[in-house]
């Protein structure tokens, strides 16, 4: 009889895991072309929906789509807790590096990709530009 309730107890743990998982979909308008790793995203307006540690991108037209994997990140002391796309720039070019929503201290960061470590070390110093994001 624990065997049974025990594994009762396990399944309604799993199976309601998904329940705390917060999928979250917003939008913004980029006025730069940015990177996503490897994929080259032009300027304009787009869609970011974020569930289960991925984040995918798609412009408004839907002929620009990718995805990346996410990990948690508690926010830095920042002026303000408004929701925003933080993107690193090394001279003209941008990669999305974080995302800030405003009502939380967590965010989600997104991994360098090869090409921007290779700035980072040999481009100049990285500039942050944020990018206010707004509820779809």
């Amino acid at each position: 009889m624990k065997r049974l309730h025990f594994a009762f107890g396990l399944f309604a743990a799993i199976a309601c895991s998904g329940l705390h998982a917060q999928n979250t979909t917003v939008r913004a308008s980029i006025p730069f072309d940015f990177q996503i790793g490897q994929t080259r995203m032009p300027a304009g307006d787009y869609q970011f929906r974020h569930e289960h540690g991925w984040l995918a991108v798609q412009d408004q037209s839907g002929s620009h789509v990718t995805a990346a994997i996410t990990t948690a990140v508690d926010r830095p002391t920042m002026p303000t807790n408004k929701a925003v796309l933080q993107f690193n720039r090394y001279g003209q070019v941008y990669f999305l590096a974080n995302i800030w929503k405003g009502d939380s201290d967590t965010g989600r960061s997104l991994s360098k990709s090869a090409q921007e470590k290779e700035l980072a070390i040999h481009g100049g110093p990285v500039q942050t530009t944020t990018v206010a994001l707004q509820r779809k």
